[in-house]
């Protein structure tokens, strides 16, 4: 193999970077059950409620918990801490690293989408 033939695989073979991480639309409906109480299951129940009382992020206290202690407010991401806290606002949750943005954009379209308990 020639150096040019080499130089050419190597400046057009393709990266992970190339591809961008796939999102949901807005314009898909998010399910609590079915899309964001998974990310808790995978995520974050292993410190809430075990280690963390608040908030209880376990399959069938999370809904209420999220909604009736304000950490979420129903429309509005920016103004819910639980979107917040995902962003690193003011300290990045789960603590062992940021979740991946797909799954944040979940999150944040769920909210914006009126946070149903659907």
């Amino acid at each position: 193999m020639g150096l040019g033939t080499l130089l050419f695989l190597i400046l057009f073979s393709s990266c992970y970077y190339d591809h961008p991480e796939a999102s949901t639309p807005s314009d898909t409906v998010v399910s609590f059950s079915n899309d964001v109480q998974p990310i808790f299951n995978a995520n974050c129940t292993v410190c809430h409620p075990s280690l963390v009382p608040n908030p209880n992020l376990s399959e069938g206290s999370s809904y209420p918990t999220l909604i009736n202690d304000n950490y979420i407010i129903a429309n509005d991401p920016d103004g819910s801490l639980l979107y917040q806290r995902l962003l690193g606002n003011p300290s990045i949750m789960p603590p062992t690293g940021s979740l991946p943005n797909s799954q944040i954009e979940l999150i944040k379209n769920w909210i914006e989408q009126g946070a149903l308990n659907n």
